[in-house]
């Protein structure tokens, strides 16, 4: 859903509520022995009024309807920006070229974007800058049927893959998976298809023969259909690395760049308690994401679905598995490799040095 700005008034009665919220989650953070930061909105002078908060538009590329964005909005309704001294206003778009043209056109101050749709951007000289990394893996998956699984990229030749537009990230991962096991990219046919559970049935027909979706769509097509195979069927071996993306020009901007590294310290910050709730099952994290009102989406109100896709993320996506980065870092090595890859999988044209399209000099401070 779109979260537009507010009223100033009840901007102010929404920072109680969502400072109450973080309170809460804190409090039972330290009863069950797990860290975690306490939000507040207390002014820095410690007054009862709150300090003035700095505006900052954030797009998505999507709506905030998956655990995808589960950092922007835990950090929204948790209370993480107020702390940080920002009224955030979280605005979805259709697509990472929508997201990247509201960068350019300065309509926005930062998003996050996979490297397999920015790179050509970056390459073609667009004034856009990778400040942190969000995820360090993609989390796609194959959903096929018990009668001919889908579980390796071997599997897929000669066969029907579904995706939710052809062209799109789903595809260019599909293509670098099937370059690196030596598949010929046109032995699968590509078919656009909803990324639902109902399309498991044009599976079960034969029509098709497995179809990408995202992680949270996947758990729970998985937990209602006894006959599904989910499996990431080497896609997640795809390197695709999901960046935080600016303008070079709000990174020369004093106040801009202020803003995007305390937004960057929220995030951290955020993702970091959830990480720490993990062994509570995240019961406070998905607390306070229900009782703020501020999303629905059904993975959201299912505790088992919503455990599982937790669980991934803060195990498996938000962290660097090779242990070279913390939270956000930009691990440089990852970087490089990821442009030869696609350099080499015929993405980008190459002899570029993709380290000037990237910086540390906004992250937050350990």
């Amino acid at each position: 859903m779109t979260t537009a700005t507010a009223h100033p008034a009840t901007r102010s009665r929404r920072r109680i509520i969502r400072t109450a919220a973080a309170l809460l989650a804190a409090g039972a953070l330290a009863l069950s022995g797990c860290a975690g930061g306490t939000p507040d909105t207390a002014s820095a002078g410690g007054g009862d009024e709150p300090a003035e908060l700095k505006p900052m538009t954030v797009v998505t590329f999507l709506p905030l309807e998956s655990f995808t964005f589960t950092p922007e909005m835990f950090a929204y309704s948790g209370g993480y920006f107020e702390k940080h001294g920002l009224d955030v206003e979280l605005q979805p778009v259709q697509g990472t070229s929508a997201a990247i043209q509201s960068l350019l056109g300065g309509a926005a101050d930062i998003t996050r974007a996979s490297t397999v749709d920015v790179f050509p951007a970056m390459e073609d000289g667009q004034p856009i800058r990778s400040v942190g990394t969000m995820a360090y893996k993609s989390n796609l998956r194959m959903v096929s049927v018990e009668d001919a699984p889908i579980e390796s990229p071997e599997d897929m030749e000669g066969k029907t893959i579904g995706m939710g537009s052809v062209g799109g990230t789903s595809e260019k991962i599909l293509d670098l998976t099937l370059g690196a096991a030596d598949i010929p990219q046109d032995s699968v046919t590509r078919q656009a298809v909803p990324v639902t559970a109902a399309t498991l049935e044009v599976v079960r027909q034969g029509q098709l023969d497995g179809y990408i979706v995202s992680l949270d769509t996947s758990i729970g097509i998985g937990a209602q259909n006894d006959d599904a195979v989910i499996d990431d069927a080497g896609l997640s071996e795809a390197p695709d690395i999901q960046t935080w993306l600016t303008t070079a020009s709000n990174i020369e901007d004093p106040q801009k760049a202020e803003n995007i590294q305390a937004f960057l310290a929220a995030i951290r910050e955020a993702v970091q308690d959830v990480i720490d709730d993990a062994p509570n099952d995240f019961e406070n994290v998905l607390k306070t994401l229900r009782d703020s009102g501020d999303w629905a989406f059904p993975a959201l109100e299912d505790d088992a679905v919503a455990t599982a896709a937790l669980e991934v993320y803060t195990t498996e996506t938000w962290v660097d598995q090779s242990g070279e980065a913390s939270l956000l870092e930009n691990n440089l090595d990852a970087w490089q490799a990821t442009y030869d890859a696609y350099v080499d999988a015929g993405m980008l044209e190459g002899g570029q040095d993709p380290t000037d399209w990237i910086t540390d000099e906004l992250l937050p401070a350990e």
